[in-house]
């Protein structure tokens, strides 16, 4: 009897324990997969995520390339104004210094006056990019995928602000620091004298004219009745030349800007059409 009911117990007590066994690899093998479902659900959120992120960045770099592609052609007609403001300095110092070198420079020194005057007037350079200072600043420049590319933008730009610089210092030390002071000292009459190639002066100029009155006649430029054999004739003329060197330094620069900007817009329509 005791044996039979020990053997009882015993079987009751496997069946119990294989029953717990089974019930506990149940509940191991529900908590496997909906681990491995909760891991899969995350890692396809994840790239999920990633290529929304992906895509986004990708419209996001078109949309930059796209402006800067309108900055760029933004930039090429500021420079190809200059080119044509500095060719119009060049052919005035040109006709100054034919007039200038006359056997007698008197007989046009109505018009010389005038020439000088123009002469004294400068053009400030402006081919900065709102669209390249917001991505450089935002750190969105490297959104551009292409290294090559985006090399080319920042050396692209870094010469425009060399040249932009160089195009100022020209302006300020050399016309109004050396040049338009020289006109002063010698008696010409700058600053009372038209300047249609340049409107705001041209305006400034009627404004200070009708300010003195209907009367008023400007100085004589006594300078421009000196003797034929006169130094201060070669001391005008060298100027002259002087400025001339100005403007073509300043036509070479702002043909530099539009070469440039037809390279490094190819570049980038290139990126654009394979994107």
């Amino acid at each position: 009897m005791t044996n039979t009911a020990t053997t009882a117990r015993d079987d009751q007590s496997t069946l119990t324990g294989r029953l717990a066994d089974s019930l506990l690899s149940w509940r191991l093998g529900f908590f496997i997969a909906e681990l491995v479902l909760v891991v899969t659900g995350i890692l396809i959120a994840l790239a999920i995520d990633g290529w929304v992120s992906d895509a986004r960045d990708r419209r996001a770099e078109d949309v930059y390339l796209e402006l800067l592609v309108r900055d760029i052609e933004e930039i090429r007609q500021q420079a190809d104004l200059q080119i044509e403001f500095e060719k119009d300095k060049l052919e005035t110092g040109a006709r100054a210094y034919a007039a200038l070198s006359l056997a007698d420079p008197r007989t046009k020194k109505s018009e010389i006056g005038e020439l000088l005057a123009l002469l004294s007037s400068r053009r400030t350079l402006s081919i900065s990019s709102a669209t390249y200072n917001e991505m450089v600043s935002s750190g969105h420049l490297e959104l551009v995928r292409n290294r090559k590319l985006r090399d080319s933008i920042l050396r692209f730009f870094a010469q425009m602000e060399l040249i932009e610089l160089i195009v100022e210092k020209n302006n300020r030390s050399l016309i109004d620091e050396v040049y338009t002071p020289f006109l002063m000292r010698v008696g010409i009459s700058v600053s009372v004298r038209g300047n249609e190639s340049v409107p705001a002066l041209s305006r400034a100029n009627r404004i200070l004219v009708e300010g003195l009155g209907p009367d008023f006649t400007p100085p004589e430029d006594r300078v421009l009745s000196e003797p034929p054999d006169s130094d201060s004739w070669n001391d005008i003329r060298r100027n002259v030349l002087f400025r001339i060197r100005i403007a073509s330094v300043g036509q070479s620069n702002a043909q530099s800007i539009v070469d440039d900007t037809y390279d490094i817009a190819q570049e980038i329509a290139t990126e654009l059409d394979s994107s």
